[in-house]
């Protein structure tokens, strides 16, 4: 996933549809985008060309382009994190992606997002993740199909995620937001207990029985709720609905809850636009769109200013034949220029090579760090209830040195742990290249044990 880029000046947000398209323009001012100009464009004609298109004076103004995707496809959690570091909440959400996603994580693309918890203090920040897991597929095909309607997106939205957190909870609430039409309508729900965002989840309503499905899944996430600790007892409702589609989900939810049910107007599709960009000029962690798929428009982007470069060179070379011992002598000075220049890109280089040598060092720190944690995950896992675990360290950055004690009739559970950390396994690979048998010495009714394993590194990878 790519990193947030440097502020725009501009930013569209573009609002797919069966019939018409909707293009909202904002001027970014401050940080805060402000709106700049609305098109309603029918899905047969091309967007206006001075709004999307992507030609040299992007080198000078950058445009952020957003999409709304419709909600196929796409999953939400809400992951209860301690407080991190911008840069840091990637990570923490990539290291459990696959007990989060529905799906492999190689078959998925994800953003994170961080809401901090109200009641969170300096000794024990909160923070909740909601992480948006869309299917790779369905994100490429979504993104193929903007771009066949001229649309190039930078960055993909949902526009419920927006709706839900436009404005703030307090207490306890159970937050229904509708969107769709006619048979696609979708519901998002957002718990929140104590003003904490706790569980987040996206359904599709059917035209018959929705009530009846609704419920079923307000009921199941409410038990698993009371068996997480964090809800005691059943939250007032409110539904972000026009009027036409909340009615038939009133009365359930009121026997449901047993408190009265508020209906609340959404917002404006220009507001919840304006929502969605200013949303978009915040750090974020990631895009939902592949960087694979971002590499290739930025090289479809940059040959199209080749072509269009190449052809006006051509035509100013027609024109500059008649003053070409000017230009000569014009060219001369450049390439003096070009020099200086060369010259200067030179110590730019070397100090790129040990910038790259210092991220490189980082990487391996990182690797070391995560493969100490799966040693000592399998140790913990794997070690027999009749042995005692008195030391587990590194040697040299790759060997795990374990040693312990037991009773002398427990030597064979001594060689059965030995010969589990043997088959333990890591991304499909075996987590230790070696595992050395163990040495045991008895000391009177007792058995200390020790053994070595030396850790798999993948290659390429100092020790």
């Amino acid at each position: 996933m790519s990193k947030a880029s440097s502020m725009p000046h501009a930013c569209t947000v573009l609002v797919p549809g069966k019939g018409d398209r909707h293009l909202y323009q904002f001027a970014v001012q401050k940080g805060a985008a402000s709106p700049a100009g609305q098109w309603d464009v029918a899905a047969d004609k091309p967007l206006p060309a001075h709004v999307v298109s992507r030609d040299w004076r992007l080198l000078l103004r950058s445009r952020l382009d957003i999409a709304w995707m419709p909600p196929e496809s796409v999953f939400l959690r809400a992951v209860q994190l301690p407080a991190c570091a911008p840069g840091e909440l990637a990570g923490m959400i990539e290291f459990q992606l696959e007990k989060l996603s529905p799906m492999p994580p190689a078959q998925v693309v994800w953003t994170v997002e961080s809401i901090p918890h109200p009641q969170a203090t300096p000794e024990a920040p909160q923070q909740t993740a909601l992480v948006t897991i869309a299917a790779r597929s369905a994100v490429e095909g979504f993104v193929e199909t903007l771009e066949q309607g001229g649309y190039m997106a930078d960055r993909i939205e949902l526009p419920l995620v927006r709706g839900l957190l436009r404005r703030p909870v307090e207490g306890d609430q159970l937050r229904i937001v509708l969107g769709g039409v006619a048979d696609q309508q979708v519901a998002l729900l957002g718990w929140w207990s104590g003003g904490v965002l706790r569980d987040v989840s996206l359904i599709r309503l059917p035209v018959q029985g929705a009530a009846d499905l609704l419920l079923a899944q307000l009921t199941g996430t409410a038990w698993a709720a009371e068996l997480d600790g964090w809800l005691t007892a059943l939250p007032p409702v409110t539904v972000v609905a026009v009027e036409a589609d909340a009615a038939p989900l009133v009365e359930p939810l009121q026997g449901w809850c047993g408190h009265p049910v508020s209906v609340e107007p959404p917002a404006a599709e220009a507001d919840l636009a304006r929502l969605t960009a200013d949303h978009a000029l915040q750090p974020s962690a990631s895009s939902l769109i592949p960087d694979e798929v971002r590499s290739r428009q930025r090289r479809q982007y940059v040959d199209a200013l080749w072509v269009k470069g190449l052809t006006a060179l051509a035509m100013t070379y027609l024109a500059g034949v008649f003053v070409y011992l000017a230009v000569l002598t014009f060219q001369k000075s450049s390439v003096d220029t070009l020099r200086d220049e060369t010259r200067a890109m030179a110590t730019q280089y070397t100090n790129t090579l040990q910038l790259k040598a210092r991220v490189r060092v980082l990487q391996e720190q990182v690797a070391l760090r995560f493969a100490a944690l799966d040693c000592w995950n399998a140790v913990v896992e794997k070690l027999p209830e009749a042995l005692t675990l008195v030391q587990m360290d590194f040697k040299n950055g790759r060997t795990l040195l374990i040693n312990g004690n037991a009773s002398e009739s427990d030597r064979a559970e001594v060689i059965r742990f030995n010969d589990l950390l043997r088959a333990v396994t890591s991304e499909g690979k075996p987590l230790f290249s070696e595992v050395k048998p163990a040495t045991m010495t008895p000391r009177g009714s007792s058995l200390s044990w020790t053994f070595e394993a030396e850790l798999r590194r993948e290659e390429g990878v100092a020790p």
